[in-house]
């Protein structure tokens, strides 16, 4: 009977829980929009940390005359030429 005591509860939990998280507020949105709002800037991020940390961790990526190759925000590698214009690569 303990035990069916303790399922039920963490049963009621989790429905409370789903309810906060789901109930709309008076703009419309709930908590899940924010929650899940907040996920993606995250991932968003750790995806710009990870382009700068590639720029940093390859130096062997180079341009034709030895120029240090960058990527921008749509994975497309690039290197500055003399009159400081992006030359984007093929890799």
């Amino acid at each position: 009977m303990n035990n069916s005591i303790k399922i039920l509860a963490v049963i009621a939990g989790a429905i409370g829980a789903a309810a906060i998280i789901t109930r709309k507020r008076a703009d419309g949105t709930s908590l899940f929009d924010d929650i899940s709002d907040a996920g993606r800037s995250w991932g968003d991020r750790l995806v710009q940390y990870g382009t700068q940390l590639k720029d940093r961790l390859m130096p062997e990526m180079k341009g034709p005359n030895g120029e240090s190759v960058f990527s921008d925000m749509y994975d497309r590698h690039y290197y500055m030429d003399g009159s400081d214009q992006r030359v984007y690569t093929d890799a």
